[in-house]
């Protein structure tokens, strides 16, 4: 019996070595767990940047104060560098903003919040008749003469029978994007749309929207789930119902908000950079707790875990903290262009930005041999329910980077309430259930602690 064990264990050890996977990696992987669950480093830091500096919208000095603050941390937690890169950003505003539907003498106010890029209503606002599409084809049916000189209201939803709520909302949101342009071509004086999102609440939505090469440009604007079948009622009852809307935003010029950059060297490959990252900007409706808060703290415990439970990166871990991701990729594509020109390129890069619900698994974007090597540690994952690891993966801020690097990771947590809370005023540090966080931090932190003691090249 005892040959036979000890030939089990000679056989597994070989196995093991084969993968490159160290003969201690279930210990270090559960004191990542324990260390993370048991301090909550980073719901403390999230709870800060939420609760203390608040929301983070593009040019705005609160995107430059959580900057500053996330490079003083990483300095605490060990980096042996954390800089701030410069990157010039739209600068956006939001004043009072409000939609009122008249029908039949009687006035009905809709929760609504302006989209990211319109312009502003005139001073006494705009109001039209109102046309309801479900779709583009159904506004080029209507075409100018359905259309000139009305109020289109996008009826349009996420679809609920998709279980994966990000394939839902890629289908949903082209509406928001590029709504206000396709409807100008046929005389629209402004567009309303039923907000992105799965709950039936009473919030309105916002998030970024493209005039694209239009010469004209109209207020756009999101209304709640709520304010969206009031509305389609009543157009339906009386087709002559008039939405009075009023919006003061727009961009105002530019300014500098700042990408974080913190690197913890390697100690035998400090030239092999494993990315990790988040963007710290956020809509202005919410603390920005989901969207990407979650994902700028999952980034900057990685490093900082390893460090808590004695580890040492041989490879150089490099947290990246983006810029205005949602206004453009702005931080992003700074990033890459300083990583292009320095010659600077990463082993592997990873993103988190879905959000702080309980993980679920990865996506890699790589070539067979490394979603091969990626798969192989799932046995060591899967006791803290990594269960996905799925072929294709990376982020919005990892796409500048793309055809320079050739190795991406995305974090994916549960996504089923993500875009309850996504760009809405309910983005907030309630919105974070502190150990949900935390295990998705030490999955991150795992699966790059696995990674870096894989030989591959």
């Amino acid at each position: 019996m005892k040959k036979t064990v000890l030939i089990f264990g000679l056989l597994m050890a070989n196995v093991l070595a084969a993968q490159e996977i160290p003969l201690n990696a279930k210990e270090v992987i559960k004191s990542f767990y324990t260390e993370a669950l048991g301090e909550q480093q980073g719901y403390q830091w999230l709870h800060h940047l939420c609760t203390e500096i608040g929301p983070r919208p593009s040019g705005s000095e609160a995107a430059n104060e959580a900057a500053r603050w996330a490079q003083l941390e990483m300095l605490q937690a060990g980096a042996d560098t954390a800089w701030l890169q410069p990157v010039e950003v739209p600068k956006w505003h939001r004043g009072a903003e409000w939609s009122k539907v008249i029908s039949k003498g009687v006035t009905t106010v809709l929760p609504t919040t302006a989209l990211g890029g319109s312009v502003p209503t005139p001073l006494e606002g705009i109001l039209a008749e109102v046309v309801e599409v479900d779709s583009f084809e159904e506004l080029e049916r209507l075409g100018r003469a359905g259309i000139e000189g009305k109020i289109v209201f996008y009826n349009t939803y996420m679809d609920h029978a998709m279980i994966s709520t990000f394939n839902a909302y890629g289908g949903a949101v082209k509406y928001r994007w590029a709504g206000a342009m396709e409807a100008v071509k046929h005389g629209a004086v402004a567009t309303v749309m039923r907000s992105v999102t799965l709950l039936r609440d009473d919030l309105p939505h916002t998030g970024a929207m493209s005039y694209g090469d239009s010469e004209q440009k109209i207020p756009t604007a999101a209304i709640s789930w709520q304010a969206a079948d009031k509305l389609s009622q009543m157009i339906s009852s009386d087709p002559t119902a008039q939405l009075h809307l009023y919006l003061d935003c727009g961009v105002q010029g530019t300014a500098i908000n700042y990408n974080v950059v913190a690197d913890f060297n390697g100690s035998v490959k400090p030239d092999e950079i494993m990315l990790v990252g988040g963007h710290i900007d956020s809509w202005d409706l919410g603390q920005g707790a989901q969207d990407d808060g979650a994902g700028c703290v999952h980034a900057m415990q990685v490093p900082s875990l390893m460090r808590q439970v004695g580890y040492q990166n041989k490879r150089t871990i490099r947290v990246v903290l983006w810029a205005n991701e949602e206004f453009g990729l702005d931080g992003a594509k700074e990033y890459a262009r300083w990583a292009r020109e320095q010659d600077v390129h990463h082993w592997v890069a990873m993103e988190s930005d879905g959000g702080g619900d309980v993980p679920r698994g990865f996506g890699i974007g790589a070539d067979e041999a490394r979603v091969k090597m990626v798969r192989g540690f799932k046995e060591l994952l899967s006791p803290y329910g990594i269960n996905v690891l799925a072929k294709g993966g990376g982020g919005a801020d990892l796409g500048p980077l793309r055809g320079h690097d050739d190795f991406f990771i995305g974090f994916r947590p549960e996504s089923q309430r993500y875009f309850d809370f996504h760009h809405s005023a309910r983005d907030n540090i309630d919105a974070i259930h502190p150990r949900s966080l935390e295990m998705g931090a030490a999955s991150m932190t795992a699966l790059y602690y696995l990674l870096d003691n894989n030989e591959d090249e």
